[in-house]
Order: structure tokens, then C-alpha cells, then sequence
């Protein structure tokens, strides 16, 4: 789900305790640990986890001299290399940043179909990926055999453009490669033992500042994160939930993808709704009434929602994608978010 969901389900998570919503009345801010542990996870793998990842194949294009066959081959060649040693190999693309605000983008493809990487170059574009009009050059694409099976993933062209620019790990599995984007993603970061950990933090802080409500900000603290993690466990492409015992990202339920607009309004709106009932119901004179509230004014939320699962469940009848692809899928549209942030 998209960051803002994240952020607002955690601080809901925190108006379910009476004493965290009396203190934050008195000015407390204690309710700021449910949406701090809402984002959590995300913020460890993209702003810390993702810069500590060693490439073992780097691609470092430069925008002057761009050779397309030349990465394509080089990725084929990883590819095969995975294929014949089983060793698991890290791809890392490089961006070509070409002032303080301006980038040549490329793009490159893992056609399953075809068994070939497709390298092209594509326009220069600002920091917020617009493209400079007219700077798209004509180049020669790039095309190389892969002659190793793959597993079906991610079927579009992924684009290389702004900041660090995206990591594959190339690991064998079931007999094929399987090309897993970002796999430092939803790791140690989306686990059970994260949220043990960041509610241990909360506690203990507490405790030391001398407050009574360290049990208090621990559970908050444990529950936002686990909170986050049970929204992504919806989707694709679910979590490391059981690290450091596992080190394999599990399936998710498959219900919806992180940028789905409706799921993401209907946590957002949902989440609001608890706040303002939890603060309205912790208070020394209730005003709202629940059959009202819950039975007229949040109506429309659950009734978006049925309507997004029947679209989606005749989409799914008429395509058939497979798993993996909708999994890289997702991984593509939340990095794309945090890039655009």
C-alpha cells in the first residue's frame, strides 16, 4: 500500500489505547509512535537497506558513449552464469545523471517469452521523470539471447533514471532463474521480529524518560508495524515474516496491488474514521453514534471496496498473468512511489 496508508493505520493502531488517547489530550505525543512504526519497514529498506547491497554485475552506462548491446550482453551473460554455477548473482543499473536536475533515462526488459534482455535508450527527464521535450535519441536497441530458463517476472520495460537506480538478484530456483527486482525489499525490515524490536525501542525509551506508559508505547510501537505488515501481506508479494528464520519473501493473499487507488481510499478513509471514533469514545462526554456513524457515514467505503473486488475478480478471468510477474509488478509501483516522494 501506498506510504500515506501505512502512516494513517498506524496512528489508528494507537487510538485503541485509552491512555495513549488521554495523554495525547494533555499534549503527549504518543500517538506519533503508531504512524513513526506505520512507515517504519519502508523507510528501512529505502532509506538504509538499499545502500548497503554489494553488486556482483554493476552496470555504469555513460550517457556519451551508451552501448546497448554491450549491457544487454553483459546481463545475459549474468544470467547464464547464475545458470551454470546456481550461485546467486546481484545486478545493479547505475543511472547517468547529467546535471543537478536532469538524467538520461534507459530502460531494459527481461522478455521470457523470447529468452532475451532488451536494452533501449530512452528521453532526458527532470528529477520528477518528466521528460525534456524532443530528447529522445535514436539508438540502436540491444538484444541479447539468454540461454538459461527463466521464471516468468516482471514482462514491461523497467525504466533507469533518477537517484541509485533499481538492483535484480539472479537466483536459481525450481530448475530457472528467477529475477527478483529490489530483493532487499520486505526483508528483516517486514518481519515479526521488526515489530518485537521497534516495540521493545518504544517501551524502553518511555521507561527511561520515566513515563508510566511504557507498556503502552511498546504495544503501540509493535502493533503499527505488524499493522503495515499485515496490509502488504494483502497484496502480491507478501513479507519475510518469520526472519531471521526464513530468508525467502512469501506470497501475499493476492488481493490487491500497492498502488490500487480504491483499497488505498478505503484504508485512508477507514483509518480517519477510527481516529475520530477512538478519540470521540476515550472522551469524557461521547457525542457520536456508532449505528450512525458506522452504519451511514462509512457505508460508502465498503460498498467502493465490493465494487473494486468484482473488477477485479472479471479482470483476472479474462488475463492471465502469472504470480511472479504481478509480484515484481508491485515492487515496481511502490519503489516508483518512493522515488517520486
Amino acid at each position: 500500500m501506498k506510504g500515506i496508508s501505512h502512516f494513517i493505520t498506524g496512528v489508528a493502531v494507537g487510538t485503541f489505547f485509552p491512555d495513549a488517547v488521554r495523554a495525547a489530550a494533555d499534549g503527549s505525543f504518543i500517538l506519533v509512535l503508531g504512524g513513526i512504526g506505520g512507515i517504519l519497514p519502508d523507510t528501512i529498506d529505502f532509506k538504509f537497506a538499499r545502500f548497503l547491497e554489494e553488486p556482483d554485475i554493476l552496470i555504469d552506462p555513460h550517457p556519451e558513449r551508451f552501448e546497448a548491446q554491450k549491457i544487454a550482453d553483459e546481463i545475459a551473460a549474468g544470467i547464464d552464469r547464475v545458470g551454470a554455477t546456481h550461485k546467486k548473482q546481484i545486478l545493479k543499473c547505475n543511472t547517468m545523471r547529467l546535471g543537478p536536475d536532469w538524467w538520461q533515462q534507459y530502460s531494459l526488459k527481461f522478455d521470457t517469452q523470447k529468452s532475451e534482455v532488451v536494452v533501449k535508450l530512452g528521453p532526458i527527464v527532470n528529477t520528477s521523470q518528466m521528460p525534456l521535450p524532443e530528447s529522445e535519441r535514436e539508438w540502436p536497441e540491444g538484444r541479447a539471447t539468454i540461454h538459461t530458463p527463466l521464471l516468468p517476472t516482471y514482462g514491461e520495460f523497467m525504466t533507469v533514471d533518477i537517484f541509485s537506480g533499481p538492483s535484480f538478484a539472479l537466483e536459481w530456483r525450481n530448475g530457472r532463474v528467477e529475477i527478483d527486482f529490489i530483493p532487499w525489499h520486505r526483508q528483516y525490515s517486514h518481519s515479526i521480529f521488526m515489530a518485537l524490536l521497534f516495540g521493545l525501542i518504544c517501551g524502553g525509551l518511555f521507561f527511561l524518560l520515566g513515563s508510566s506508559l511504557y507498556v503502552t508505547a511498546g504495544l503501540i510501537g509493535a502493533f503499527a508495524v505488524m499493522a503495515h505488515v499485515l496490509e502488504d501481506q494483502l497484496g502480491y508479494l507478501g513479507s519475510n515474516l518469520f526472519w531471521p528464520l526464513t530468508k525467502v519473501r512469501s506470497t501475499g493473499m493476492k488481493l490487491i496491488h500497492a498502488g490500487d487507488a480504491i483499497p488505498n481510499f478505503f484504508t485512508v478513509g477507514t483509518s480517519c474514521m477510527l481516529i475520530i471514533f477512538n478519540l470521540d469514545r476515550f472522551s469524557p462526554q461521547p457525542l457520536i453514534d456508532p449505528l450512525v456513524y458506522w452504519g451511514v457515514l462509512w457505508l460508502p467505503f465498503p460498498i467502493m471496496l465490493v465494487y473494486f473486488f468484482v473488477r477485479k475478480f472479471r479482470a483476472d478471468m479474462l488475463k492471465r498473468i502469472p504470480l511472479l510477474a504481478q509480484q515484481e509488478g508491485d515492487l515496481v509501483a511502490e519503489t516508483q512511489e518512493v522515488v517520486d516522494a
